[in-house]
This record gives structure tokens, C-alpha cells and sequence, in this order.
């Protein structure tokens, strides 16, 4: 086999590999951080896009639409980054480049998440200022934040290849981001819910979208914001389930 046919048939044998292994395609759960209150999850809730979920009795089984007419998004929470094992082991100078960085996805993550809210087709849910009567109240902490590139020269060593051929033995260590949220009542400010979810970058027969930094996050929030704009929006009957892992797209 000649050595440039070499990386496009390992591409197409791992890349099959992935498609017919589930296990190799799960993302674990990040560590509880704390920003949370201690909670037991709520079995076979309609939030099936999310790894683990704890609603209120009071609040289970009823449209979201039935209870509010309205919800607040809060500044994303991001105080609980510098405690994950990845952003210490940096230096610095890079663990500050790192925080800028979070700032950054920290107010992507909250305008997606309120932009995909004001142009859901169905308009059951009008985006607040405050929180206050009515109104539900999302606090998200943004809680993990490991870039795509961070993986990429353990990646190229281990596998001899330019960056582009490393690119397909690396999903062992692709990039992550996780948050977790609370779900308040604006009237009384009680929490009536609480969830977290993490994800990987997606796997790709040519991931391109690893030469940016974060495009695999990005594209994890965009999920996530049209997830929770059809949760806020749909029937108590719907659930919402989680986007496939796999992408054919090579951005």
C-alpha cells in the first residue's frame, strides 16, 4: 500500500470502529463541583439530552410553559474552572490565557442559550431581565473547558502521522466542556430543579473543526441551547433527547 493511501484507510477503519461502538462513544460524568446542592436524580424525566436531573415532585410531569411565562438567564458561573485537575496542571501564564478563554465561552454560553429561547417557533417562553414572578430563573456553571489542541502532539507522536492522520487516533482524548444548573422559581426563589452534562467533542471521519481551539465547546453549546429552548417549549409528553455523538460534517 503506498504510504499516502496509508492515513485516508486507517480514517475509514477507526472511524467504523466508532460508529459500531457504543462504549467508545459515551462521555463519563464530571465530578460534582459544588455548585449544585446534594440531590437524587429524578428517574425517566423528559430531559433525556442530560446525563443526570433532580425536579421537584411539585414540578414533574406539567409543561415548564404551565408554571411560567417567562425565563431569566443568569451571568454564567464559572468559579469552580480553576479547581479541575487539567486548567492546574498548566502554567501561569497559560492557566490566565485559560480564564480568559472561559470568560469568552461563558458569555457564548448564556446569549446561545437566550437566543435560541427568543427564536424557538413556538414562543411559549419569553426571555426576563430579572428574575421575579412568573419567571424561571436558569444559573448555569460552566465547570469544565479542555480545548480540542491540547491533545494534538501526544496524538501525532503516538501515531507517527502529521497532525491530520493524529487527528483520528485521538479520540481518547478529545476536548470537553461540562456545566452543571439550577433551576429557580423567580417568585419565591426556590430551586425546583438541578442538572449537569458534560460532552466531548463529536467524532468526525475528518475533524477539521480540532485546528480551532474550542469549536468542538462551540458546537456543544449550540446542542445544548436548542435542547433546552425545545424542553422549555414543548408538551410534558415530549422528551428531548440527546444529539448523536458522530457527525459526518468535517467542521
Amino acid at each position: 500500500m503506498k504510504p499516502t493511501c496509508l492515513i485516508p484507510c486507517l480514517s475509514v477503519v477507526l472511524f467504523s470502529a466508532a460508529l459500531t461502538s457504543c462504549k467508545l462513544l459515551e462521555t463519563k460524568e464530571a465530578p460534582d463541583s459544588g455548585f449544585n446542592p446534594p440531590t437524587a436524580a429524578t428517574k425517566n424525566t423528559r430531559a433525556a439530552f442530560l446525563q443526570e436531573v433532580w425536579v421537584s415532585p411539585a414540578y414533574q410531569g406539567t409543561a415548564v410553559s404551565q408554571k411560567f411565562k417567562s425565563v431569566y438567564f443568569a451571568p454564567v458561573n464559572t468559579q469552580h474552572m480553576a479547581e479541575q485537575s487539567w486548567w492546574q496542571a498548566q502554567t501561569p501564564m497559560r492557566q490566565n490565557d485559560l480564564a480568559q478563554d472561559t470568560r469568552k465561552i461563558a458569555t457564548r454560553l448564556r446569549h446561545e442559550f437566550m437566543t435560541a429561547v427568543a427564536n424557538h417557533p413556538a414562543h411559549k417562553m419569553k426571555l426576563a431581565l430579572s428574575p421575579g414572578p412568573d419567571t424561571l430563573v436558569i444559573e448555569l456553571a460552566l465547570v469544565e473547558l479542555v480545548p480540542s489542541k491540547a491533545f494534538w502532539n501526544a496524538a501525532s507522536t503516538a501515531a507517527g502521522f502529521a497532525v491530520p492522520g493524529a487527528g483520528y487516533l485521538s479520540m481518547a482524548g478529545r476536548g470537553s466542556i461540562a456545566i452543571e444548573g439550577r433551576a429557580r422559581n423567580g417568585a419565591d426563589n426556590s430551586i425546583i430543579a438541578t442538572f449537569k452534562d458534560r460532552r466531548t467533542d463529536k467524532v468526525a471521519p475528518v475533524n477539521l473543526g480540532k485546528y480551532t481551539w474550542y469549536h468542538g465547546a462551540e458546537q456543544n453549546i449550540s446542542e445544548w441551547a436548542a435542547e433546552f429552548a425545545s424542553f422549555l417549549n414543548t408538551k410534558p409528553d415530549e422528551t428531548i433527547k440527546r444529539t448523536s455523538r458522530v457527525t459526518l460534517k468535517p467542521w
